[in-house]
């Protein structure tokens, strides 16, 4: 069950159009593609989304917000 400040914020990111991402665009996003050029989704949610300071995905669709990955992704460079 989602708090009141997580179900807000789930709102107004819904409502203001940001854009999710499932596992596999996380992984292309981030760069984890296979030798072949498949989205690496296990190795991105084994070695990615389970960080603590990884964003928590929507938990009825199990996708993240594009802009919390990338200012994740900036904050790790």
């Amino acid at each position: 069950m989602l708090n009141h400040n997580e179900a807000l914020a789930l709102i107004a990111a819904l409502v203001n159009g940001d854009r999710w991402l499932n596992a596999d665009a996380c992984a292309v996003f981030l760069g984890m593609v296979t030798p072949n050029g498949s989205p690496n989704r296990r190795g991105f949610l084994e070695r990615v989304a389970c960080r603590p300071d990884f964003p928590k995905p929507n938990p009825i669709t199990r996708s993240w917000k594009k802009s919390e990955v990338d200012e994740w992704a900036v904050n790790r460079r």
